[in-house]
């Protein structure tokens, strides 16, 4: 290894620490709805081998009703044992994971996409993945999308090593990641069976004669890899197609969009064609979401969504790198002496370009229009691609002086870039946003656990927001979570048993004043529109903790 290689790996690991490591609990300030249920289901699972549900080991976590992927739950699990349930040990593992990600995708790339001359567009890609803010921000949270990321490029190495080598080990490690990786989040759910599926078919021959050969060399090893292979197809569809799992994406399809079910819908009804016209009304709305994903917007205004709807915000690349981009897609369609495999055609350019543009499918089929989590599996192309533009800008330029300052220009479009980024993602989102990361109930989970004994009831209203009581939450799991609560106590709960959240005195429910029995002491924990107005602000008011953007915020009150 020369000591430009070992220079290199210590940037990308100071890189690595910061980005993903560094002041991991403070940055994002609070932990989302999503983290506390992934934590204390893992919490669960440690000590009682069930889920918040008290099922035994679940497939699919139920949680609030959109039945979690199990894979980051089950991942969390020796975290919250080596170092107990808090913010730590939740987000460790995405952290830990998207690191390794770094690893696999140069692997990927230095021995199977790029050619041996142009061997440094992979440094130059790894590194600028590891700088990527469109990974880092979903790396310091708990999010499945990065662990799916990591069995997706597990999946792809092994891919272009059975079409090396073609041994059915590596296609049987092939397919065993492809699962994982479809198991782990609903996006690849539809993007890696796509993906390996065309991976075959591009040189469907090829495989046709593998698997000839495996049948003459060992018919016993194929017929078991095929039983074992359909049984777990038909497990992982019963499962997590038609299964609960498909739960959650059933309650994010397209249809389900407010344009749609508000703006396009209500125009079919009484048409003698409203079925056939409806679904043509969908399918043009998921082509125009498709093609959002290619706008400028995207990628340099609000891709990231770290600042309110309306104003500046951060694409989910830097500028500096966008024009790159858009030059790094031409030359994948144009030409193929970056790739490995030439002798087999554009086979490379094919994977690429399938990748690419498979990756945008599962989002475009929600009602969320460009949505940076859902896409997150393509990040590693758009790495090549952006290195690619930029090797190619060095390359067409014959003057050292230019060559010099393109450079400069590069390196200080990367320096105000990364600048900007941090303070829109240290100063701007947690400000502006705190409220869509359901910013205060950590604070009142606290605060209610530290006073419990000191009240008969305390009553906890799941409306919150600025925008009035229009925005529900689900904070029993803050109070589960930050009290540590007995998973074994609160399974055997009858009020668990018929589908209920309270526990000891704790209430979870909307607070309506004149109905509650006062002549308890009950504390009232709620947003302001929830209270009466004289009871903020007097000698009743226990708690107070605002919004990070000094607006609304939650109160906790009582009745003495």
């Amino acid at each position: 290894m020369t000591k430009q290689t070992i220079l290199f790996w210590v940037i990308i690991l100071v890189i690595t620490f910061f980005t993903r490591f560094y002041r991991l609990t403070e940055y994002p300030p609070h932990l989302t709805i999503d983290e506390v249920s992934i934590g204390y289901n893992a919490f669960s699972i440690l000590k009682t081998g069930k889920d918040e549900w008290g099922v035994p080991f679940p497939i699919s976590f139920r949680s609030v009703g959109d039945y979690k992927a199990p894979v980051l739950i089950y991942l969390t699990v020796p975290f919250v044992w080596l170092l107990g349930l808090n913010e730590l040990s939740v987000r460790l593992p995405v952290a830990i994971f998207s690191a390794f990600n770094i690893f696999l995708l140069w692997y990927l790339i230095r021995r199977h996409i790029f050619s041996q001359k142009y061997s440094h567009l992979s440094y130059l890609t790894v590194f600028l993945f590891s700088l990527s803010p469109w990974l880092i921000i979903f790396s310091r949270s708990g999010f499945e999308a990065v662990i799916a990321l990591t069995f997706l490029l597990a999946n792809l190495i092994f891919a272009f090593e059975f079409r090396k080598s073609g041994h059915l080990s590596h296609f049987s490690f092939m397919v065993v990641f492809a699962y994982l990786s479809a198991v782990t989040y609903h996006s690849t759910k539809i993007v890696v069976p796509l993906l390996n599926i065309f991976f075959i078919l591009t040189d469907y021959r090829y495989f046709l004669h593998c698997l000839i050969e495996w049948y003459h060399r060992n018919k016993v090893s194929l017929l078991v890899t095929g039983v074992i292979f359909v049984g777990v197809t038909a497990f992982f569809v019963q499962n997590f197609i038609v299964g609960p799992g498909a739960s959650r994406a059933g309650m994010t399809f397209l249809s389900k969009d407010y344009d749609f079910t508000n703006g396009l819908l209500p125009k079919f009804f009484g048409h003698p064609f409203a079925s056939l016209t409806s679904t043509i009304g969908l399918a043009g709305l998921w082509f125009k979401r498709y093609l959002e994903y290619f706008s400028a917007n995207f990628y340099l205004g609000s891709g990231l969504g770290l600042s309110t709807p309306g104003h500046p915000g951060q694409g989910v690349i830097l500028a500096i790198e966008y024009p790159f981009l858009i030059l790094g897609f031409w030359l994948l369609l144009s030409s193929r002496k970056f790739f490995s495999y030439t002798i087999y055609g554009n086979f490379v350019t094919r994977i690429l370009l399938a990748w690419f543009f498979l990756s945008f499918l599962p989002a475009s089929l929600t009602n969320n229009s460009q949505h940076s989590l859902r896409t997150l599996n393509i990040i590693p192309v758009v790495s090549i691609l952006i290195a690619l533009g930029l090797t190619q800008s060095l390359e067409a330029l014959r003057s050292r002086l230019m060559k010099n300052l393109l450079l400069v220009l590069v390196i200080a479009g990367y320096i105000f870039g990364l600048v900007r980024f941090v303070d829109f993602y240290t100063l701007h989102y947690p400000v502006e946003l705190s409220e869509t990361r359901s910013y205060g109930w950590k604070q009142m989970a606290i605060f209610a656990r530290d006073h419990l004994g000191e009240y008969d009831l305390i009553y906890v209203d799941p409306q919150f927001g600025t925008q009035g009581p229009y925005t529900y939450g689900v904070p029993y799991l803050y109070f589960l979570f930050y009290s540590r609560y007995d998973p074994n106590i609160y399974n055997s709960d009858s009020r668990r048993k018929l589908g209920g959240s309270d526990f000891e005195n704790y209430l979870f429910t909307p607070i309506n004043w004149p109905d509650v029995d006062h002549r308890q002491n009950n504390l009232y924990i709620a947003s302001p529109w929830s209270l009466p107005k004289e009871i903020l602000g007097s000698s009743k008011q226990r708690y107070f903790v605002p919004f990070l953007n000094r607006s609304s915020g939650l109160y906790a009150v009582s009745d003495r």
